[in-house]
């Protein structure tokens, strides 16, 4: 049974033992809320002002929501030790939210400053005049009430998503929206003892350490949910609405899954992906801190595609629909969030690197070990580069500051290429101390924050040598080599071929194992040279003619090259056309076309914005050059025929689109689904005005 509203767990406090109902029991409701995810990460704060450093221990928060009026209204029991003596406080607080009153010792507080609109660059906030000069490491506990109406992403830390919501259609609650009053987003960790009332007949969605029952409160015509975490964590991620709910084992996990009424058939394939991907990193890392039990809940399409909190996982309904692709590329990265960024923390957004990278790094390794042949090559190719995109833009180590997270070249840079300096650590290091590393550092920070510099100093430990160059290279710099191979081709007495040269780079230094591949008639052959410097000796012997010798081969290197030039273009100008900048896209996609002519990829992509704008015949023109280009990859020779054909659909012109879409058909490749899409358009014709874009709908972007 859940504790009843006047019992805390926490008996430290005098005052918590004391708690009584903070909000008033007339009003129905409490909504629901999400969860924290550092890949999409609301506005990282500025550091908070001297008076300001504390560290918030529990929270007892009574919260009720009212979906007809979209409000929320709550109380809060906030225990925090402050770090240096002090007489103020400053919490983050979501704009939108009105503070009502706040007590301390059951005396009213009346010397407080709430900045709703955020002028200030901590955004919205509460300056609490705490009476007089409290001394350091001394628990003091606040009493606060708030309440306001959440409709719209106005207050919140995103100008263009809502990370908090209440509404008869669903609501939802995440950390990052700061719907509660915290500090130190990101790093400050806490114990709480949450209650969320809501109407009767609404669910609710949370994770807890103890079994979460329905009490129902006929005079309220409500029912309450108790929420209980007894180890410290980034709090208050909640959903709640009229879902279908499921409840599944797989392997040593409990999967609860909350969908809407409509969206039920995508619960078992989400379900059997997540325990795949959760043994998997289960077995490589260890166990993560939110034990055996995950919660995997359905959101609108007005916040974020996806986001994690402690335990759970919110995806926008868009993943839910049975015509698009599963996201499991997003799922793999979000599931990986529980151990990079849950079990442990960052102590400050600066080091998101140690989440939101191992993250990538992590999913990708779970993609890594289920390819195979082309498969595998293509998606190398793709992580290396969307790593390169903006490299020059910022290093890893100054991103989170220099550049809004939401953004394209945030994500390239820490997403992409932070993933790439991983798999680039685990050849510098090896793969046994590698993942060592990585099972020693969850074991160590485990329900701990950590920083870039931790995570140096352990790699550097295992290593058994400073890995200082690397981190310097890598981490807190920014530029890539360019490789380039001259050798000689001596025909031996035995009648092989003995290829010996030398590779090079441009760097003024680089510490770093290289692997080269000998491509000969019959006879391909790979070594690893170790680069120390500018250049290092390779020598081959083979049966075979030798045809050329090729750097990097499996593209696990951050580099530059010829066609990686033309490929990064490109990658711009796909992120534009993603952001309905048209014009800029349109001149990033001829700048790489000016490098190569034939390269079908490129004018694919051509075709695609082309389209978006509903200009069918240039869509049309484009489109049929990428089927006379490169044909690389392969998928463009299907995909192109399903474009063609849905351009001459928007034309009216249904005889030629339907012998576009039996040619792709006919062409038996069913990369990304394309099999079904064709038959799909043989069916019914495409309707441009179906809402879906053309780049959100094709595949490799």
């Amino acid at each position: 049974m859940p504790l009843s509203v006047g019992t805390a767990y926490n008996c430290s406090s005098k005052a918590m033992r004391n708690f009584k109902p903070i909000v008033s029991r007339s009003l129905i409701a409490m909504a629901a809320a999400l969860a924290f995810v550092f890949s999409a990460s609301a506005q990282q704060p500025a550091p908070q002002q001297v008076a300001s450093r504390y560290d918030i221990t529990n929270y007892r928060i009574e919260a009720q929501i009212i979906p007809e009026q979209h409000m929320l209204r709550a109380g809060a029991d906030i225990t925090f030790i402050p770090l240096d003596a002090t007489r103020s406080v400053v919490f983050e607080l979501n704009g939108s939210l009105h503070v009502e009153t706040i007590e301390k010792d059951g005396k009213a507080l009346t010397g407080f400053v709430q900045d709703a609109v955020g002028v200030g660059a901590l955004g919205p906030s509460v300056r609490v005049d705490l009476g007089e000069v409290v001394p350091a490491n001394k628990p003091i506990t606040l009493r606060i009430r708030w309440s306001g109406a959440l409709v719209s992403p106005e207050g919140g830390p995103l100008a263009t998503k809502r990370l908090a919501y209440v509404g008869t259609e669903g609501s939802y609650l995440m950390y990052a929206s700061r719907w509660f009053p915290f500090h130190d987003y990101a790093a400050d960790r806490a114990t709480s003892d949450i209650t969320l009332i809501v109407p009767a007949g609404i669910q609710v969605a949370g994770t807890s350490d103890d079994p979460v029952v329905a009490q129902s409160s006929p005079k309220e015509g409500a029912v309450r949910f108790h929420f209980i975490h007894r180890q410290p964590v980034l709090i208050g991620n909640f959903a709640a609405g009229q879902y279908i709910n499921k409840n599944l084992r797989f392997g040593n996990y409990d999967l609860q899954l909350y969908a809407m009424p409509g969206s039920e058939k995508r619960i078992d394939a989400f379900a059997e992906l997540t325990g795949r991907v959760l043994e998997f990193y289960t077995t490589k890392y260890g166990k993560p801190l939110f034990g055996n039990r995950l919660v995997i809940t359905q959101i609108d399409d007005e916040s974020l595609d996806s986001y994690s909190g402690p335990g759970m996982i919110f995806l926008s309904s868009k993943m839910f629909e049975p015509t698009r692709p599963l996201p499991e590329d997003k799922l793999e990265r979000e599931l990986a969030y529980q151990w990079w960024g849950q079990t442990v923390g960052l102590k400050s957004f600066d080091d998101a690197w140690i989440s939101q990278g191992l993250a990538e790094w992590s999913a990708f390794a779970f993609r890594e070990s289920t390819l195979t042949a082309g498969a595998l090559d293509a998606a190398q190719r793709e992580q290396q580069e969307r790593a390169l995109t903006f490299e020059q833009t910022a290093s890893i180590a100054r991103a989170p500051s220099a550049l809004d997270d939401q953004s394209a070249a945030y994500q390239s840079i820490v997403f992409y290429k932070g993933s790439m300096v991983f798999r680039m650590l685990r050849e510098t290091m090896g793969k046994y101390k590698f993942d060592r590393l990585l099972q020693t550092f969850l074991d160590t920070y485990r329900a701990k924050n950590a920083s870039i510099d931790d995570f140096e100093q352990l790699a550097s430990k295992i290593n058994d040598e400073s890995l200082r160059y690397f981190f310097a290279q890598w981490v807190e710099g920014t530029g890539v080599p360019e490789f380039t191979v001259d050798y000689q081709i001596i025909r031996t007495r035995a009648g092989k071929f003995r290829t010996r040269g030398t590779v090079k780079q441009n760097l003024e230094t680089l510490h770093m194992p290289v692997e080269l591949m000998l491509r000969a008639e019959g006879d391909n052959q790979q070594t690893t040279v170790r680069i120390e410097g500018r250049s290092e000796d390779f020598d081959f012997e083979s049966s075979g003619q030798p045809l050329e010798v090729v750097v990097d081969p499996n593209n696990k290197i951050l580099r530059m090259s010829d066609d990686l030039r033309v490929s990064i273009i490109a990658r711009r100008g796909i992120e534009q056309m993603k952001e309905g900048v048209y014009a800029e896209a349109q001149q990033q996609f001829e700048a790489a076309l000016k490098l190569d002519r034939s390269n079908s990829w490129v004018y694919y992509n051509l075709g695609l914005l082309y389209l978006e704008q509903r200009n069918w015949q240039q869509a049309l023109d484009n489109f049929e050059a990428s089927l006379n280009g490169t044909l690389k990859p392969a998928w463009i020779e299907v995909w192109a025929r399903i474009k063609r054909g849905n351009a001459y659909d928007a034309k009216g012109e249904r005889t030629r689109a339907v012998a576009e879409y039996n040619k792709a058909v006919q062409s038996g490749i069913d990369y990304d689904n394309a099999q079904a899409i064709a038959k799909k358009f043989l069916a019914s014709p495409y309707d441009p005005k179906a809402g879906q874009t053309a780049a959100a709908a094709s595949p490799g972007n």
